[in-house]
Formats: structure tokens, C-alpha cells, sequence
């Protein structure tokens, strides 16, 4: 009885988190929200968030071989339709478990693969997550109460609703805001600032006058002695 609980609860839990890390995704690089979440941060919280569903999906599978109530063998887990017990909903949460792995383990090696080549990858997020949502629906024993199928059709409405959004808006840039218009540009350097280094102004110097006219003009003036000659002259007549 314990062990049906405990794969009941990692086999939802999966379910969540897979939810919550392709909705994260679809937000967090949709333009319409203006990308205001920090790409680091976006990618630790997504692979954090990936992770821990994956691992809740080894604790799902490990149950099922656990569970005596209805024995699955490993070769049931890994191959579609090779079970008895529903084998076209399990086929599709086999589906949903291998593209889960595909795109958890790339974004592990993003760097080495090449951010082209994990972006085709990282687009099987999304089917991942529906298979898992037709593997739940019609395989989970929990479908029949009233909060799981709600659950159910709360997240795959935001799945749906996210993804309308991010084709709508495929390419749309936000605008950017307008600075306000007593707003100055600042200088680039101290130097386009008017300061020196020591935060002062710099002391404007009076360029040294030149001696050349001084001289040129002292050299056309007569002497005193001729200028005095000039003048009486014409008192003698």
C-alpha cells in the first residue's frame, strides 16, 4: 500500500513539475512580458525545476516495478505497447518520459552542444508535457477525483494559453522607453567633462604676448633728437 502511494504522489509530482518548467520557459522567453527575467537566473531556476521531475520520474518508475498490485516488468516501461495494463496511455507516458530525458540531459551539456542545436532540441518541451497530461488523464487512478481533473485542465489551459501567446507574439520587440527630456547625456571622459584628474577644473593660462610688433614699431619711430629737429624748423623761418 505504501509503495502505490509513493508512485501515485512522484508520478504527479513529475506531472507538476514538468508543468511548472514549461511554463517557466514559455514565460521567461516570451517578449510580450519584455524578458525582464535575468537569463541566468531563468535557466537555473528551468533546469532546477526539470531536474526534480525527473527525478520524481525515476521514483514513479521504481514504484511501478515495486508494486505488486500491478506488476510491470522493465521491458513494459521502456517499449510502448508491450504492457497489458492500457497499453496506448502508457505508450504515450513512455513517449512523454524519453522527451523529458532528451531535453533535461541537453540542457546539462547546453555549452557543448550549441545553443542552435538546444534550441531544436528544447522545442520537444512542450509535446513532452501534453504526452504527459494524455498519459495522466487516462492512465492515473486519481483521474476520477474532482481536484486532479481540475489540475488537469488548469495547467494544460496555461500551456495552451502561453503558447497562443508566444506564437502570437513571435518576433515583436517591446518599445523602449523615451528618456525624459531634461535629461542630459553624461561625458565620456574627464577630459570631455572639463576636469582633471584631481577632480578640479583645469587654470586657463594667458598665452605670452609676442615681442614682433613691439620691436617693428620701435623701428619707425625716428630718433628723439630728429623728431626735436622736425619741430623747429619752421619757427626759424
Amino acid at each position: 500500500m505504501t509503495t502505490w502511494i509513493v508512485l501515485r504522489a512522484a508520478g504527479i509530482g513529475a506531472y507538476l513539475m514538468l508543468w511548472a518548467s514549461v511554463t517557466w520557459g514559455l514565460i521567461a522567453t516570451t517578449s510580450l512580458f519584455g524578458k525582464r527575467i535575468a537569463k541566468q537566473t531563468a535557466t537555473t531556476v528551468h533546469q532546477f525545476l526539470s531536474t526534480v521531475g525527473l527525478v520524481l520520474l525515476g521514483v514513479h518508475l521504481g514504484g511501478l516495478l515495486l508494486d505488486t498490485f500491478m506488476p510491470f516488468r522493465p521491458i513494459d516501461l521502456l517499449v510502448p505497447l508491450h504492457g497489458r495494463f492500457k497499453p496506448v496511455s502508457v505508450a504515450f507516458g513512455i513517449a512523454a518520459m524519453y522527451a523529458m530525458a532528451v531535453v533535461v540531459s541537453t540542457s546539462w551539456i547546453r555549452k557543448r552542444l550549441g545553443t542552435t542545436w538546444w534550441r531544436r532540441i528544447h522545442l520537444l518541451a512542450v509535446p513532452a508535457f501534453i504526452l504527459a497530461l494524455v498519459h495522466g488523464v487516462f492512465t492515473g487512478t486519481d483521474s476520477v477525483r474532482p481536484w486532479m481533473w481540475w489540475s488537469y485542465v488548469a495547467t494544460g489551459a496555461v500551456v495552451l494559453f502561453l503558447v497562443l501567446v508566444r506564437g502570437l507574439t513571435s518576433g515583436y520587440r517591446p518599445p523602449r522607453a523615451a528618456p525624459p527630456p531634461h535629461a542630459r547625456p553624461r561625458p565620456t571622459t574627464r577630459a570631455a567633462a572639463g576636469t582633471t584628474a584631481s577632480g578640479k577644473a583645469p587654470t586657463a593660462h594667458p598665452a605670452p604676448a609676442s615681442r614682433v610688433p613691439a620691436r617693428a614699431a620701435a623701428a619707425d619711430d625716428p630718433p628723439p633728437a630728429v623728431a626735436a629737429r622736425g619741430r623747429a624748423r619752421p619757427e626759424d623761418n
